[in-house]
């Protein structure tokens, strides 16, 4: 859920895939596209842990679809027409943020988690990052008016906290960003799972390093 009252120009939210562009938006920090009948969901998270592809990577757009493909044969992540619709939703993501960047390679994660992750408050120190949770708790984040009082306290809960649903695509503009600050970019966290039997997929999409 969503916090009607506050607003920002920093943060967009929307259901359709062309939120994603507001990121362009100088004073854009965080461009959510919210999914909540996202199909793949139900599927991915029938199946066991140990059956979730995960990987490290990078890879241009063009080879996404076959690419993720293979990594979900590597991983034991069983054929069925949902992991076919669910490549290719991941594949359209790649494609998406490659065209965004301008760049001809993406640096692509497929995290398999059942710890904490990114446990405290932060920002990221990239140009530009993609965030899909495609199984279990999304990424949780904070309203710009709250980023100083919760940045004092990093590793603690606080009430201000946002969280993204399982599906949702965020784009996080990092301290990267050309003309970006060090101090700038909506501050977030993975969710603590730690201990509750929860196992979370998430997908990461970066810019790859000039000299990578």
């Amino acid at each position: 859920m969503f916090d009607a009252v506050l607003s920002s120009p920093a943060v967009i939210c929307g259901a359709t895939a062309d939120t994603l562009q507001g990121i362009r938006q100088p004073a854009t920090e965080l461009a959510l596209w919210q999914r909540p009948n996202w199909a793949s969901g139900a599927w991915l998270s029938s199946l066991l842990p140990e059956a979730l592809p995960t990987c490290r990577l990078t890879l241009q757009p063009q080879e996404a679809d076959r690419t993720v493909h293979a990594v979900c044969d590597a991983s034991g992540t069983q054929r069925h027409p949902a992991r076919d619709a669910w490549v290719a939703d991941v594949a359209a993501l790649v494609a998406m943020f490659a065209r965004l960047r301008g760049c001809p390679a993406v640096q692509m994660r497929l995290d398999v988690l059942s710890h904490n992750g990114c446990r405290r408050w932060h920002r990221d120190c990239v140009p530009l990052r993609l965030i899909c949770t495609c199984r279990g708790p999304g990424t949780q984040w904070v309203w710009p008016e709250h980023a100083p009082s919760v940045m004092v306290q990093p590793d603690e809960d606080t009430p201000y906290a946002q969280a993204m649903a399982t599906g949702d695509v965020a784009l996080f503009k990092g301290c990267g960003w050309p003309g970006q600050p060090h101090d700038g970019g909506v501050v977030h966290r993975s969710p603590r799972i730690g201990g509750s039997g929860l196992t979370r997929l998430v997908l990461v999409l970066d810019v790859p390093p000039i000299n990578g």
